[in-house]
């Protein structure tokens, strides 16, 4: 079974729950993205992200929110070798000191690969 939101597919989605000072990683392909939840103290929400060669570090601050906070769109994380783009959805839940990181992996497909 495939699944597709508009045209892209889906390979990977779930939830995750962790103690706000868990860290999560995905490892894909030759890729790891790491995603934390720091707490500045604020109330505004912010994302930074840090990049090495083989690692993309995603900071979630401030999200706190427990009816959830996160993405209205996929946005674009890497292009695997392959030429596709590897695109993420995530929602956070913030219940004391849990996480509950709700996240959706696509593939854009290339062209001559898209889903009619």
């Amino acid at each position: 079974m495939d699944i597709f939101v508009n045209n892209l597919k889906v390979i990977s989605n779930g939830s995750l729950v962790v103690n706000v000072k868990q860290s999560i990683s995905f490892k894909i392909g030759s890729m790891t993205f790491v995603f934390d939840f720091p707490d500045d103290g604020r109330e505004e929400k912010d994302v930074k992200q840090e990049r090495t060669e083989n690692t993309m570090t995603t900071h979630l601050i401030n999200f706190n929110n427990p009816l959830g906070s996160g993405l209205k769109e996929p946005t674009m994380m890497a292009t695997l070798a392959t030429g596709e783009k590897l695109l993420l959805n995530f929602s956070v839940d913030a219940l004391n000191e849990v996480k509950i990181f709700h996240y959706t992996w696509f593939i854009e497909p290339k062209q001559e690969d898209s889903h009619e």
